[in-house]
């Protein structure tokens, strides 16, 4: 037996313990390495996105990274592309990418069944909304965490990119919920953009020329060529046509750092019509909870307003656009045909159009409506002309707290201001107030004489004002509007051309319909249009074969194009097509029963 010193035995098992420490150190470390998982730079996935969406792509990732982005078709201005890519982050690319971004604005208040989301912006709530409704979905909601900072893999980015290459081609998003008690909602999109956009850039808010000519200059200097119109009275500047969408964030935020808001269009070409998107919003409100009103702007049917402040000041829940309006200045204008607010006509009508009445029981009626109205005379008659607008020559005007501004001065005027059915005051210039409880009956030219001749203070007065002859299926009605052309009678698509145009009658539009259900239930509809990344807008037959199958028996249209709007509570449940509210003359608001306001 052969003996082994102590101390170099205790040296070997020392060196053998390092061995194996080392080992595990080494297989430890080099299965860590192995074990990290692959993940998806943001260049990346902005590259094979751009493909998924059937867009042109170039060999280089960073090329198409850069197409992407600088086409606007994600319009981010995504930083450190070489950084891993998020699912927040690939989440706002898809949405944005499939044109959903109105979508994502309007349904960013819905319920999401995931617990991590407090971290979401309002909008990326809304993407993920869309994200998750949509068909194909872009991400499962069946999951308990979204994992919002989550870095995107290899196989995960395939996933994805596979359903936004199959939402590319049959795109359809519905979502139905109740927004208010007494008031369901259905939203509906289907289709997306399939053409490269270019962009135009609208700079408003100038009062007088000499401002517009001198921001022109300083956009010039920038190296933007901005070009002055006046629309709708409205000085504004609109920029020629970017294919970059990083100068449209600059000129935007050179705008605003001049106390300038801005508006941003997608120009789109779709040669083949195929695929086009559409979006199209239906509220049905319950009659027995709410009664529709018309509402105006608190200054009166002279006031052009958006119809978020005609909201504000009505307290109405929901709200919609209503008749058609003209155009006397900035802000300015009078609706076309006839208006009723609370028994009170407001408005003449227009004739050969269809009106919509309605009663405090929501008891409603359609048809043709005209207007009588004279002024009493002891024996004698004299008929009333206009009602809250002047007309030239010799006329017989009645004004009444609706007009909301003085009558108009003339040098040729006789002016009776009637409270409680007595003259209260006389006045040969014009320019007097017209309060509630009074109206002012105004003779211009001829009549002036004659009114000044036969009515004085003191004097009673009274105006006979009828409906349809006095019929009291209209002249009971509470309120009543003019819009046109009618659509659904009785279930039973039935378009008429009312005296419109081939292009409100035929073309595609944003359109905006009032109408009532089988039940009884009352519509309100809005189709978005104008816009080729959100929705290309409807004919007054697609619509009404929209209602129709969503159980619409009686639908009236009403003024669309940049004034298509509704509203329910605070908020905007449509894009309008102007990118902004148009200030228009009223709208139709549902109130609470019962409410003071």
């Amino acid at each position: 037996m052969k003996f082994v010193p102590r101390a170099e035995s205790r040296f070997a098992r020392l060196r053998a313990i390092v061995f194996l420490v080392l080992v595990f150190f080494l297989s430890f470390f080099a299965g860590g390495v192995r074990a990290a998982p692959a993940v998806v730079r943001k260049d990346a996935f902005l590259s094979q996105l751009l493909a998924a969406r059937g867009f042109e792509t170039k060999d280089s990732v960073q090329e198409n990274a850069a197409s992407i982005l600088q086409s606007g078709i994600v319009p981010e201005a995504v930083v450190n592309l070489a950084a891993p890519a998020t699912r927040r982050d690939v989440l706002r690319w898809m949405v944005q990418s499939l044109g959903l971004a109105a979508e994502a604005r309007i349904l960013s208040d819905l319920e999401l069944p995931f617990k991590d989301v407090r971290s979401l912006s309002s909008f990326e709530k809304g993407c993920l909304v869309v994200a998750t409704r949509m068909t194909p979905p872009l991400f499962k909601s069946s999951a308990a965490e979204f994992g919002p900072n989550h870095k995107i893999a290899p196989d995960e980015a395939q996933f994805l990119l596979s359903n936004a290459r199959r939402a590319s081609q049959h795109l359809k998003l519905e979502a139905s919920f109740a927004p208010a008690p007494g008031m369901e909602l259905e939203i509906y999109r289907e289709g997306t953009f399939s053409g490269v956009p270019k962009w135009r850039v609208f700079v408003d808010g100038f009062d007088e020329k000499a401002e517009v000519d001198q921001l022109q200059k300083f956009f010039a200097s920038q190296g933007f060529k901005m070009e002055p119109s006046n629309p709708n009275y409205e000085w504004r500047l609109g920029s020629e046509l970017l294919e970059d969408y990083a100068r449209v964030r600059h000129l935007v935020a050179l705008a605003g750092d001049r106390g300038k808001s801005s508006r941003v269009f997608a120009s789109i070409k779709n040669v083949t019509l195929e695929n086009q998107p559409l979006y199209w919003a239906l509220l049905t409100v319950d009659p027995s909870r709410y009664v529709m009103k018309p509402i105006i702007a608190p200054t009166g049917i002279t006031t052009l307003a958006p119809l978020s402040s005609m909201v504000r000041s009505s307290a109405a829940a929901a709200a919609i656009n209503a008749g058609f309006f003209a155009l006397s200045g900035r802000n300015k204008g009078t609706p076309i045909g006839t208006l009723k607010i609370d028994r009170t006509l407001v408005n003449k009508p227009y004739q050969g159009r269809t009106c919509l009445g309605w009663d405090e029981d929501n008891r409603a009626a359609f048809g043709e409506v005209s207007w009588n109205a004279q002024v009493r005379l002891n024996e004698d008659r004299l008929a009333v002309n206009s009602l809250n607008y002047p007309t030239k020559g010799n006329a017989v005007v009645l004004y009444n707290a609706y007009y909301g501004k003085p009558t108009p001065t003339h040098a040729q005027v006789t002016e009776i201001v009637v409270e409680n059915g007595v003259c209260v005051s006389t006045n040969s210039a014009g320019g007097t107030p017209v309060g509630l409880g009074r109206y002012v009956i105004a003779g211009y030219g001829a009549s002036a004489g004659i009114l000044a001749e036969r009515l004085g203070t003191g004097d009673a007065v009274q105006v006979d004002s009828t409906l349809n002859d006095g019929d009291p299926r209209w002249d009971g009605l509470d309120d009543i509007i003019q819009a046109g052309p009618f659509l659904i009678g009785n279930g039973e698509i039935k378009i008429e051309s009312e005296g419109f145009s081939a292009s409100i009658l035929n073309l595609r539009h944003p359109r905006s319909v009032i109408g009532l259900t089988d039940k009884g239930q009352w519509a309100f509809f809005v189709g978005d249009g104008r816009d080729g990344m959100h929705s290309a807008g409807f004919t007054l037959q697609e619509v009404a074969v929209i209602l129709k199958m969503k159980g619409v028996a009686y639908a009236l249209n009403l003024d669309g194009g940049g004034s298509t709007e509704m509203m329910i509570g605070n908020k905007i449940f449509n894009s309008p097509s102007e990118k902004r509210e148009r200030p228009i003359s009223y709208g139709v608001g549902a109130k609470l029963r019962g409410s003071s306001s």
